[in-house]
């Protein structure tokens, strides 16, 4: 349903009161939900949380890449409530002969319009190098497609990124792997595939690998690539036309340095503006727009973190995460605005809330959620690898037409 202009000018007055008083919340980042293994190292819930998604039944489902029931598990997708209660829907365990005919080490995650989970596994499958499969919230699963993972195979191998597009067909990518070269893919939701781009992972700026898509109101799909083969310094931010096939790189990152400081190193945040932000290494922040015009911003930590996330909240501050680890450099939660000013710095701390945050979202109760890979929760009878968490900054719920 379109909301009428008034009704939605209306809206915006209302969230820029709540905005107003929401700036003298301090935002609380708490625990949510601890993986545990036990003394004898069965991981029954999965260990290390790659991913989390919100639901419209509103649960959050996720992705933990290894552990499980079952013989030899290695990895599971698992339902969690707002309030932390955690059930797991499916382990990927070996068959009688020792196969993983469904894959392993799962990792992105996402909710079709259907209402089945899609998503993917890095490792195993038929031919060894990953799947994409197709969940029912019962826990009755299918592969829709199994990666080559040969030098005569052109569909790549060990699947990453993965996401719905509006003309309802999923779009993902490969690596960053050595040959097989690495692709951009659409697959439909009964399984047929295509490769849409494949990598240079050897020329600058292309890179290989996807961090993360979003697609614009024009249409179109923005995104950033990894580094190159053998982790060459240089990647890119690329924009794909679902309607031509046309891919273009609109900021290529080169460096000569081998401290990797000018590369790409997180997903893209879409703004209600229609510009995009991301994070370079060395804590940046940076704003390119749709057309490419590319502006460095500020740095949002002293610390040189790497991997992060970034995405726009209900307050139109830009929001993330970035990555750390080693219990000394273990991540942090940030705010800042558009401009690049900080307004927000939250310590993980790797004993309690555990410690490499990522796959941070803002929920529909206005709270974000995440998860971390390591740690959190120690405990004297059981060892802990990744947690779930929350914060609340007091901030409206994100604002969405209907």
């Amino acid at each position: 349903m379109k909301i009428p202009g008034s009704v939605a000018l209306i809206f915006v007055l209302l969230a820029l009161l709540t905005h107003a008083t929401a700036q003298d919340t301090s935002p609380n980042l708490s625990l949510l939900f601890s993986f545990l293994c036990d003394a004898s190292g069965v991981c029954a819930d999965g260990y290390f949380p790659m991913s989390l998604i919100e639901s419209v039944d509103g649960n959050f489902y996720g992705a933990a890449a290894g552990g499980g029931t079952g013989m030899n598990a290695q990895g599971t997708i698992f339902k969690i409530t707002p309030a932390g209660e955690l059930s797991v829907i499916y382990s990927f365990a070996e068959n009688p002969d020792g196969s993983l005919p469904n894959g392993s080490a799962p990792g992105s995650l996402v909710e079709g319009i259907d209402g089945f989970l899609y998503g993917t596994t890095s490792e195993n499958g038929a031919n060894g190098f990953g799947t994409v499969f197709k969940l029912s919230k019962s826990g009755k699963i299918q592969v829709l497609h199994n990666f080559c993972g040969t030098e005569t195979c052109s569909d790549g191998a060990n699947p990453g990124f993965f996401m719905q597009a509006i003309d309802g067909n999923f779009y993902g990518g490969t690596g960053p792997t050595l040959p097989p070269t690495s692709v951009l893919y659409r697959m439909t939701p009964t399984g047929a595939f295509k490769v849409l781009h494949t990598f240079d992972t050897k020329s600058q700026p292309d890179g290989a690998g996807i961090f993360g898509m979003v697609q614009a109101a024009d249409g179109n799909l923005y995104g950033t690539t990894v580094a190159g083969e053998q982790f060459q310094p240089f990647n890119s931010v690329f924009r794909f036309a679902p309607a031509t096939g046309d891919y273009t790189v609109l900021h290529g990152f080169n460096t000569p340095n081998i401290n990797l400081a000018d590369v790409a190193t997180s997903d893209l945040a879409l703004t209600s503006t229609g510009e995009l932000f991301g994070l370079q290494a060395g804590s940046k922040l940076y704003e390119i727009s749709l057309a490419g015009k590319f502006k460095e911003l500020s740095i949002l930590s002293t610390t040189n973190f790497f991997d992060g996330n970034i995405l726009e909240a209900s307050d139109g501050n830009l929001w993330g995460d970035f990555d750390g680890g080693d219990c000394g450099g273990q991540g942090i939660a940030f705010a800042a605005t558009t401009s690049g000013s900080e307004l927000q710095n939250l310590t993980f701390e790797c004993n309690t809330v555990g410690e490499q945050p990522g796959a941070m979202i803002q929920a529909a109760n206005g709270k974000f959620y995440g998860v971390t890979v390591g740690n959190g929760g120690a405990s004297t009878d059981s060892i802990t690898n990744g947690t779930t968490w929350t914060i609340d900054a007091g901030l409206p719920a994100p604002y969405q037409e209907w």
